[in-house]
């Protein structure tokens, strides 16, 4: 009786101690779980993370084409602002092409005899209109006209920028007309062009100084 009893305490023990185990050991089953939940919140961060690089590559990308775009329209617009300063019109004949210029300014000699007369160095003489609150200083040099508009009433005097004008041409060469060539630099608005033809065709530059508008000019003999 005290050897059954025994066996009983002993089989009842072992499944308390079985049932302990049970409770605090994780299966195995729990442990892949476990495991699998944080493989695929390694791989959801990895994502994330893939997005955000794709997202900030995708910017920096548009920037560069927003830049390349406004650098290219800058170009653009340099190069149509380009195109307005130089300018060939096409005449029916030769006569018509030198109306033309002598519209734009061209005056001969004969038609500032009597004016007083200014000294502008390397040998050549120009002539001063003044009236009505302007000055006009005008010379020829070969084929070509020049005439340098001032304001009086500004206190402008076009002697200084003539000299300048005569001093440049004698070391820059400008295209030399077939008939005739006019200049007019009017300092008193700040426009400044040369206009000159070629047989039956009549070339224009436009610049923002006189040194600007005949460097132009021999750009555009060059050409």
């Amino acid at each position: 009786m005290k050897k059954q009893t025994s066996l009983t305490l002993v089989a009842g023990l072992a499944l308390l101690l079985a049932g302990c185990g049970n409770s605090t050991a994780p299966s195995k089953t729990t442990h892949k779980a476990e495991s699998s939940i944080k493989t695929e919140q390694v791989k959801s961060k990895q994502a994330a993370s893939s997005t955000e690089s794709s997202i900030a590559s995708s910017t920096d990308s548009t920037n560069t084409d927003q830049s390349v775009s406004v650098e290219g329209q800058s170009t653009a617009e340099s190069s149509k602002k380009a195109t307005r300063q130089t300018q060939t019109q096409q005449f029916s004949t030769k006569a018509q092409a030198a109306s033309y210029v002598t519209d734009q300014g061209y005056q001969t000699s004969q038609e500032t005899q009597g004016l007083p007369v200014v000294n502008l160095g390397h040998g050549i003489t120009g002539t001063l209109d003044s009236g009505a609150g302007q000055s006009y200083l005008h010379w020829n040099e070969g084929n070509w006209s020049f005439t340098v508009r001032a304001s009086a009433v500004n206190g402008q005097d076009p002697t200084n920028t003539a000299k300048e004008i005569v001093n440049q041409l004698e070391t820059i060469y400008l295209p030399a007309p077939q008939n005739q060539g006019s200049g007019t630099f009017d300092i008193a608005t700040g426009n400044y062009q040369l206009t000159w033809q070629k047989n039956n065709q009549v070339y224009s530059v436009t610049g923002n100084s006189p040194q600007d508008v005949i460097q132009k000019a021999v750009n555009q003999g060059n050409n």
